[in-house]
């Protein structure tokens, strides 16, 4: 598990204060594209267990149009070793 990178406190923001949607949809952005790459490398320990979850995170992202970033996405540009 990655250790968190903070005690706590929030993150410093980078290019002034950003609204809480555009602060999710950076997240959001990050998770799938994280999401696609796992899907494509399928490194060995990425469990079916792994999948399901963050499959399920994928799904509640699409279904809110708010935050369905599908054609904002950019595939991953370098392939997996």
């Amino acid at each position: 598990m990655v250790p968190l990178p903070f005690d706590g406190k929030s993150l410093p923001r980078i290019g002034g204060e950003k609204s809480l949607d555009s602060q999710f949809k950076i997240v959001a952005e990050a998770f799938l594209e994280s999401f696609e790459l796992l899907e494509v490398c399928a490194p060995v320990w990425y469990t079916e267990q792994h999948h399901n979850r963050a499959l399920d995170a994928w799904r509640i992202l699409q279904a809110n149009p708010l935050y369905a970033l599908g054609s904002e996405r950019r595939r991953a540009s370098r392939p997996c070793k």
